[in-house]
């Protein structure tokens, strides 16, 4: 019998089947959708998967139900760097392989970061406003220019890394990093980066972005006692994970003016609700996307390609690459 594909994301399962037999030498195969099926159906359904594409909308949660149901399942391929919808200890548990997309997006949210700074720095946000409404602020809008200022990195895997390549030519005064993997000196010297602890950075710094996981360890790391050792003239980018900060004591700072501006791409709550106290601050320095940062189209090619591409590898009898869960 050929081995089945389940595909959870909003997708024809078509199309999904067109995009793994790209790979050449793949054997037969079959995919079946999943992402309009309900629950209950979907238990059967993936007691028969060798295979299951994840949906990168996060909307199908893979929890234990579903795990605990996959009698044949070897692999689980997450479309998406992040895979916080995954249950990955039980996937370990029961030897379930996940692999995710990392690096598809690096990019992208690398692009996306340094485009929130320049318009908070630029405040292009009051800019844009006052000249739409007829205004012509050209001394009000008072400008800065990135070059000189001090930047920190919270984070620095693939993402953390590509943004300082990129800001090097923008000649800051210095690139901080903090995480909890120091790269060796010549790499250091090579990406013009400083290591720092994260007390330090925060103190310094101009610019501070978040590119980490969330984990244990990251967890609330930017909550009231963290913005409180920031400049008051310094903004915070989050394009990593919402809840590596603390909203609410977000949304107060930037009320007292502890810092001065934000810019945000994730929210404890996505879609993001009206409610969610970032949304309540009145201020041409806060910077809001819909979690973009990572869904350039050039990104989303790559991250489909890249999905698929391991399941042929899978097919084939090959090792998966990106595995998130190594045993």
């Amino acid at each position: 019998m050929a081995p089945t594909v389940l595909s959870l994301a909003p997708l024809p399962a078509e199309l999904v089947k067109l995009l793994i037999q790209q790979t050449e030498g793949v054997p037969e195969f079959e995919v079946v959708s999943g992402h309009g099926v309900d629950d209950g159906e979907l238990l059967r359904i993936v007691s028969q998967a060798d295979i299951v594409l994840g949906d990168y909308t996060f909307t199908k949660k893979i929890g234990s139900d579903f795990v605990n149901a996959a009698d044949k399942l070897t692999l689980i391929q997450q479309p998406s760097v992040g895979y916080q919808h995954i249950d990955i200890q039980s996937c370990t548990n029961k030897g379930i392989t996940v692999a995710n997309t990392a690096g598809a997006n690096t990019v992208s949210v690398a692009e996306h970061t340094l485009a929130m700074a320049l318009c908070l720095l630029k405040n292009l946000i009051f800019a844009h406003t006052s000249t739409k409404l007829g205004g012509w602020e050209q001394m009000s809008v008072k400008a800065a220019e990135l070059k000189g200022k001090w930047w920190g990195i919270v984070g620095f895997g693939q993402i953390g890394q590509a943004l300082a390549l990129r800001l090097k030519a923008f000649e800051p005064g210095n690139i901080l990093y903090y995480d909890i993997i120091r790269q060796p000196l010549d790499k250091e010297d090579a990406l013009g980066v400083q290591y720092a602890d994260l007390p330090e950075l925060l103190r310094f710094s101009d610019v501070v972005s978040l590119h980490a996981p969330l984990n244990g360890q990251t967890r609330g790391m930017i909550d009231e006692k963290a913005l409180q050792i920031m400049k008051p003239t310094a903004y915070l980018i989050n394009v990593a994970r919402a809840e590596l900060v603390d909203e609410g004591a977000l949304a107060a700072a930037l009320r007292d003016k502890k810092i001065a501006g934000a810019g945000i791409d994730v929210f404890s709550r996505e879609p993001v609700e009206l409610y969610n106290p970032i949304l309540e601050v009145e201020s041409d320095k806060v910077l809001l996307s819909p979690h973009t940062a990572g869904v350039s189209d050039e990104a989303a090619g790559r991250i489909i390609s890249m999905a698929t591409a391991n399941i042929a590898r899978v097919l084939k009898g090959e090792e998966p690459e990106s595995v998130v869960n190594r045993r």
